[in-house]
């Protein structure tokens, strides 16, 4: 995979060799991010400037972009509420801000509500763009950053068994993790009520690589069978009917006593923030790493600025 100059949209845009290769950049990133802590700055992207362009609420991905172009010696600049203070309030287009921006920066993250968004403005930039999340569309830096947490840990993926609970439908980031994980041979078990399941054309392109993929409402049957336990929320932002978001809200908790029923050796990821599907109680368990999976983000997101600017 070419990742120099190249708009980073999709999860689709990754093969398997791309993402052994990201992975493998992101630890040695690693050692870059504890020599910054000993007072050795990188200066891998000195002189580079990346703008990130938030128009919609974000805490770890908003930072992590930020955290990755700093430990590589880059600058930033930023609007973490470019529905309200920027020329977009006066009418502007995504295309005019894309070609506007890039003008004054090497690359750009950008985060939005509305599918397909995040494209509309690379279309008039001139510098390289990042999906940050459009809608229920495409989270890639997320996946890739939940891929490389299971990678981490397994020192493969190929043979793993992948369970993803909750709200499935509208769930970017389960959509891109199974973006990336259809280049390995994956066993997927899907929970969720019938009402949030995964869309039909994520599940038939799984089925229609090889992949083995079990479909279920009950989590507690199937957890023991899990090497990865995908934990999401039910989304409030996504649904139009409040009372409709109620009837779902909590239907799926892990706790320390549903854990207990989980293998000794697997993990728990969830991309944050949560909100009553993961039990504090949880925390403490070694094999919960939704925590560590920050940090991965920070070293995943430095590893694509560098190659995607064409410093490694």
């Amino acid at each position: 995979m070419n990742f120099k100059g190249q708009h980073i949209l999709s999860t689709k845009q990754f093969d398997k060799d791309g993402l052994i290769e990201l992975f493998q950049t992101a630890k040695k990133m690693e050692k870059v991010v504890d020599d910054a802590r000993k007072g050795k700055q990188s200066k891998i992207l000195e002189g580079k400037i990346l703008a990130t362009l938030f128009f919609e609420p974000s805490t770890r991905t908003r930072f992590s972009f930020e955290t990755a172009m700093n430990r590589l010696g880059g600058r930033v600049i930023s609007n973490f509420d470019m529905m309200n203070s920027s020329s977009i309030k006066k009418r502007e287009t995504l295309w005019d801000t894309g070609k506007v921006v890039s003008q004054m920066t090497d690359i750009i993250a950008m985060r939005h509500p509305e599918v397909g968004s995040v494209e509309k403005l690379a279309k008039g930039s001139d510098a390289p763009v990042i999906n940050a999340g459009d809608g229920p569309n495409q989270h890639p830096t997320q996946g890739l950053l939940d891929v490389y947490t299971i990678w981490k840990k397994f020192g493969k993926l190929s043979g793993l068994t992948i369970g993803m609970v909750g709200d499935l439908k509208y769930g970017r980031v389960p959509h891109s993790q199974c973006d990336l994980l259809k280049h390995f041979g994956i066993k997927f078990i899907f929970v969720a009520p019938k009402a949030l399941k995964m869309p039909e054309e994520i599940v038939g392109e799984l089925k229609k690589s090889k992949h083995e993929v079990l479909e279920v409402e009950d989590f507690g049957s199937v957890i023991g069978q899990m090497d990865v336990i995908a934990m999401t929320r039910i989304q409030e932002e996504r649904f139009a009917n409040k009372d409709e978001y109620k009837k779902y809200a909590g239907v799926y908790v892990l706790d320390k006593k549903l854990m207990g029923k989980a293998k000794k050796d697997s993990i728990v990821i969830h991309p944050m923030p949560r909100v009553d599907e993961i039990s504090s109680d949880v925390d403490l368990d070694s094999r919960a790493k939704y925590f560590e999976q920050v940090k991965n983000g920070v070293v995943i997101r430095m590893a694509l600025l560098a190659k995607v600017l064409g410093k490694i």
